[in-house]
């Protein structure tokens, strides 16, 4: 999802995919570098292993059977719940709010059609993450993306317990520290001549169910709100064998690493682009395609920014990333390929067939993810 936080996401363990999570929505995570386990991976170390390096290989026939299928169940997750949100706003956020302002009309908000299945969430409004969000969604986002599961063994050993206390510990820090660094970026402004500033944007999406009006006037109704997702849209390099830092880097380290470091994605790029991460929708309230909110709400700040594209790092695991895949392809996002260019490592994936070559498969600290782009100049 993503949160990229790129971005369980994932989004970074971290990352916004790139998440919804790794599992629901992104990719990896800018916090720890890893995409999100899902619960089943700690019952032994070895069914981790076979887990990760399970990839999604298939020829090319079984590639277009399976994006049909998974876009399809992306498109409604859960029968009938994504129609409730207009398309029309959709497109809106999407094409840059209008493309009337230098920086998004924050807070928007969406009504949605008549509730159905009890539903009595009447209206989502997208803004930015505040100071005093951070210590709300915290929980969240450490259930989410850290260790908060049994101890990878079914016979606990000694130290097992305090070893979690101490890892979920220093992750909130991590997560604590970089969340605030983020807003911190984000309220230095938005400056026609600057548009490094800010290069970072952690955006909410809250739920509104009315209370109830007051002496029955409409216009007095009482709203009580809850944060069910985040996203982050930033400024990186366009390496595809790098994540998102945890910590915000100054702009112009961006802009270095990008002029300097390898890249074996064939590109000329050098300087930072736009990259989505920590994509994260809470659990209870994924299947209403509220990912997509997100994502089309990223993607018309990035045109405000003056993006051509924006890219992402998701999960290549064939089960735990089948959801945010099928959601980018969805979306219109494709694969860089790897074209082999590093000095590290001359070797591409050919060797897969060009099915896998071409998905954007990347070794990212030693974990698969597919490193995919969307071109927002063709809309």
């Amino acid at each position: 999802v993503g949160l990229s936080f790129p971005a369980n996401c994932h989004p970074f363990k971290f990352n916004i995919c790139s998440s919804l999570s790794a599992r629901n929505g992104v990719s990896k995570n800018a916090f720890t570098s890893q995409p999100s386990p899902s619960p089943s991976y700690y019952s032994s170390p070895q069914i981790a292993v076979i887990h990760t390096s399970r990839l999604y290989l298939f020829d090319s026939l079984t590639e277009k059977q399976g994006r049909k299928s998974i876009e399809q169940q992306c498109r409604s997750p859960n029968g009938s719940s994504s129609h409730r949100i207009p398309e029309e706003e959709l497109s809106f956020l999407r094409s840059g709010f209008g493309l009337g302002k230098t920086a998004p009309p924050f807070p928007y908000s969406i009504d949605l059609s008549p509730p159905v299945n009890g539903n009595k969430v009447s209206r989502l409004v997208i803004r930015h993450l505040e100071d005093e969000d951070i210590t709300k969604i915290l929980p969240e986002v450490v259930r989410e993306f850290s260790s908060l599961a049994p101890p990878p063994s079914t016979i606990p050993q000694p130290g097992d317990e305090l070893a979690i206390k101490i890892e979920n510990y220093l992750f909130s820090l991590t997560v604590l520290i970089g969340l605030t660094q983020r807003v911190v970026r984000r309220q230095k402004g938005y400056s026609p001549t600057n548009s490094a500033c800010p290069d970072h944007n952690v955006i909410c999406l809250v739920e509104q169910i009315p209370n109830g009006n007051i002496n029955g006037d409409e216009e007095q109704t009482t709203f009580s709100e809850h944060i069910v997702g985040i996203a982050e849209l930033s400024w990186q390099p366009p390496n595809p064998n790098g994540n998102a830092p945890p910590f915000v880097l100054p702009y112009f380290m961006k802009t270095l690493i990008s002029r300097f470091s390898p890249s074996r994605d064939g590109t000329l790029t050098k300087e930072p682009k736009g990259y989505v991460s920590n994509v994260l929708v809470w659990k209870t309230r994924r299947g209403r395609g509220y990912a997509r909110v997100l994502m089309a709400a990223l993607e018309g700040i990035a045109k405000m920014w003056g993006c051509d594209d924006v890219r992402l790092h998701v999960d290549a695991n064939e089960y735990s990333g089948r959801t945010a895949r099928g959601l980018y392809w969805n979306l219109g996002y494709e694969g860089v390929p790897d074209r082999g260019t590093s000095k590290i490592n001359q070797v591409g994936y050919d060797w897969m067939g060009p099915s896998m070559a071409n998905q954007g498969l990347y070794l990212v600290d030693g974990v698969p993810l597919l490193y995919l782009r969307k071109n927002l100049s063709d809309e």
